[in-house]
């Protein structure tokens, strides 16, 4: 399996946090095995649809999101496994709207790596 980690964060500011702004982790399904993970910043909340055009899954996270590399790795065996599990497609009359099927199994598991990822305890600021 191969994960492309694109690890540039984009900006958000603090006025951006309050207006509605958003981050997302996404991860882009490029079938055999290959995966790019990324964080975007969004004014709008993805539509899924569109997205899964693209092949691209996203997650929110937290705005103070920031490692991504950490995260990845805590997150690595769902990442991997659902990386093994996509398969490009070519457009159909049965389906028009995704250009790659993967088990949906496998992603609730990076969700939930994610989640947790995000809840884990952090050391206290040394003083």
């Amino acid at each position: 399996m191969t994960l492309d980690i694109d690890d540039s964060l984009p900006p958000l500011t603090p006025e951006q946090t309050l207006t509605g702004w958003r981050r997302e982790l996404c991860v882009e399904l490029l079938g055999d095995g290959r995966a790019r993970i990324f964080l975007r910043a969004m004014e709008a909340p993805s539509l899924k649809a569109t997205e899964l055009k693209r092949g691209v899954l996203f997650h929110r996270v937290a705005s103070t999101f920031t490692d991504l590399a950490g995260c990845v790795a805590a997150a690595r065996v769902p990442l991997e496994q659902l990386a093994g599990t996509a398969v490009r497609q070519q457009p159909s009359a049965d389906n028009l709207f995704a250009a790659v099927t993967y088990d949906r199994s496998a992603w609730e598991g990076v969700v939930s790596a994610v989640e947790d990822w995000q809840r884990r305890r952090r050391p206290a600021a040394v003083r």
